[in-house]
């Protein structure tokens, strides 16, 4: 007997275009907080909670700076990278958002963290949740609440809203299906303190237009066991369809649904023949009111929708905005004001870095210029090949030297980057 055919070929390949327009971030700890096993737990709980589009297996050594994840975060499509980072005398937590490429850094400190084993043991109902969950294959919904209009906003508050704008991709009403959002990351400024607290939430929904009794009964095929409901203390059928106790949905004593959790939804009719063959269910048609813009294959249905927190939690003070990645001039610090005659005195010094290392990078290759003529010439003399065939294989050489030299200017580490 053969096998069964298995679907092939059919997904659509993503071009190189679409690849580099989705957001990637790359989430890391270095120096002491390596050290630390609670810091160590809130970085992997951040990397699910920024997936898909980050780097969930990365495994950092106590040898690597940012320099080197910098240098690899082109390779692999990374746009923000996210350093955690511990102060060695205050023990403070510091997280860094990095745009690659030519910045901005933003700066915050960790005021106070929760893991998502300490919410979850907080809730009456948690819902367990693996990095390979079926939740975490699309990117959450993003919800910014407390900011200033950007057109509005300060300079510094703009970058702020962008960065995290920039996080995740955007979400399109026309193309993006309701149901593939299955979490939502709240993002929420208090406007006294300027304090930011981020919240993940896994969003759950259920159909209220039925009763509990009788979505027991249309999903027995989707049970484990498959067994009728016990229906010994019902006198009639009447008693299952219009059950007062049901009509809330089936959530729990303590989640209770509020008036405004309750949406339409729009859903697509499922019309497979050759599925409703093999089951045998008849076509029924469905009375309901469409709007003018709705679908032919569309129907209307009430659903309860319920967040449930599934954590990590963080709250965030600002500290500074710099340019470039980690190591450019302060654009905003708001511990720190500084006067005119300083910023100027400071621009000088950022200009004068950047020309001694545009020096050194010049005197550097004019070197290894003048070694390549000198080998040349000595090559020649003693071996009496053609010039221009040792020029070929000494242009090769150079080649491999400036990427050394490349590497050794960004601080390039990369065979100790990753575990095997």
């Amino acid at each position: 007997m053969g096998t069964r055919r298995h679907k092939k070929r059919t997904h659509v390949v993503q071009t190189e275009e679409e690849f580099n327009k989705v957001p990637r971030s790359m989430v890391i700890h270095l120096g002491t907080a390596l050290h630390n096993h609670t810091i160590t737990q809130l970085v992997r709980d951040v990397r699910n909670m920024m997936q898909p589009h980050t780097t969930i297996n990365l495994r950092e050594r106590k040898a690597n700076k940012v320099k080197d994840f910098v240098s690899v975060a082109g390779s692999l499509g990374v746009s923000m990278l996210m350093i955690f980072s511990q102060n060695d005398k205050t023990g403070g937590i510091h997280l860094r958002f990095a745009k690659m490429g030519h910045g901005p850094t933003i700066s915050f400190k960790v005021l106070e963290y929760s893991l998502c084993k300490d919410v979850t043991k907080t809730l009456h109902n948690p819902k367990s949740l693996s990095k390979g969950s079926v939740e975490f294959q699309s990117p959450p919904l993003l919800v910014l609440n407390g900011f200033t209009n950007p057109k509005e906003a300060e300079s510094y508050e703009k970058l702020v809203i962008t960065m995290f704008q920039n996080l995740f991709p955007p979400i399109s009403p026309q193309n993006t299906k309701v149901g593939t959002i299955k979490r939502v990351l709240l993002i929420n400024k208090d406007k006294q303190s300027g304090r930011i607290d981020v919240r993940h939430y896994m969003i759950d929904t259920k159909l209220i237009d039925v009763s509990k009794n009788v979505r027991k009964l249309v999903g027995m095929k989707k049970r484990r066991n498959g067994r009728i409901p016990n229906l010994s203390r019902v006198e009639d059928v009447s008693e299952i369809i219009l059950d007062p106790l049901a009509a809330a949905g089936g959530f729990t004593s303590d989640s209770e649904v509020e008036t405004d959790a309750v949406v339409e939804v729009r859903e697509e009719m499922e019309e497979n023949a050759t599925k409703q063959k093999k089951i045998g269910v008849k076509k029924v048609e469905i009375d309901t009111e469409k709007d003018e813009n709705e679908g032919e294959g569309e129907v209307r249905r009430k659903r309860a929708v319920k967040l449930t927190e599934i954590g990590p939690r963080l709250k965030l003070e600002l500290v500074k905005i710099e340019e470039g990645v980690c190591d450019g001039k302060v654009m905003y610090h708001s511990y720190i004001k500084k006067s005119e005659e300083e910023e100027e005195r400071m621009e000088e010094e950022h200009v004068a870095k950047r020309r001694k290392r545009e020096q050194r990078k010049k005197e550097q290759r004019e070197n290894i210029q003048k070694k390549r003529k000198v080998k040349i010439k000595d090559d020649v003399d003693e071996e009496g090949q053609d010039e221009k065939e040792i020029e070929k294989e000494h242009d090769q050489i150079d080649i491999e030297s400036q990427e050394d030299i490349e590497d050794i200017e960004n601080g390039s580490n990369d065979d100790k980057l990753f575990d095997e």
